[in-house]
């Protein structure tokens, strides 16, 4: 007689339509936790654009959260995991207190990180098609996000020189508290399906420098303060 199968693995293949038409092959407990862990970001990532900044609460973004919800139901495998204590600081840093926090921190920095995550286990070819597919439904769902974070933050702090300050002191701390994170990531992702921590802040630097540059801040002033920022500086 075979093992009984994961329930969580269950849920995952039970939920796996919520939002759209996917295919539903089972996924292991490594990748389901990645999605644990990413639904507790986009789940804050909403609250706050739902209490400060209504624009980003994307109907995009709302579905995502919402399947996401469906399979993320227990939280103990993250909990007991390397990841626990660094991603709760990290989740700390990123409770936006008003409009300005929200757009720049959540509507902007982690909003990239996440595509950057989205993208590598999109393309990342030892996951599973389910997973795959939330991957790119994560992606477009952020991106919704960040072409209206962008013209929101522009109208309400303004662009270039004006930005700049702003940008670099509330994103200060939730850039200094990725680097606790890089090991718990390898650890728990890299070898299983090739998402580490490298190749996520290579692909968010390029995300984020690109938007910071597009909404008139000088890449050597943002590149310098992501450096700094993420060493601790």
């Amino acid at each position: 007689m075979s093992a009984p199968a994961d329930p969580r693995e269950h849920a995952l293949r039970n939920t796996s339509n919520v939002g759209g038409d996917l295919p539903s092959p089972s996924v292991d407990a490594t990748e389901l936790l990645l999605w644990v862990l990413m639904h507790k970001f986009e789940r804050l990532a909403l609250e706050c654009y739902t209490a400060h900044a209504p624009a980003l609460a994307t109907v995009g973004k709302r579905s995502f959260v919402a399947r996401l919800g469906a399979i993320a139901t227990d939280e103990t495998p993250l909990a007991a995991s390397a990841l626990a204590t660094p991603v709760e600081e990290l989740l700390a840093h990123a409770r936006s207190t008003d409009a300005v926090s929200a757009l720049i921190v959540q509507g902007l920095v982690l909003e990239h990180l996440g595509q950057a995550i989205y993208r590598v286990a999109k393309d990342a070819g030892r996951v599973g098609r389910t997973s795959q597919d939330l991957a790119a439904g994560g992606l477009a769902a952020s991106i919704s996000v960040t072409a209206e974070a962008s013209a929101q933050i522009a109208e309400r702090v303004g662009t270039h020189e004006r930005l700049y300050p702003v940008f670099a002191e509330v994103s200060q701390k939730v850039l200094a508290a990725l680097d606790a994170i890089a090991e718990p990531v390898d650890e728990i992702f890299g070898e299983r399906f090739g998402l580490r921590f490298a190749d996520v802040m290579g692909e968010f630097a390029a995300g984020l420098i690109s938007a910071c540059t597009a909404l008139g801040m000088q890449r050597r002033k943002v590149v310098g303060h992501l450096a700094g920022a993420c060493m601790g500086l």
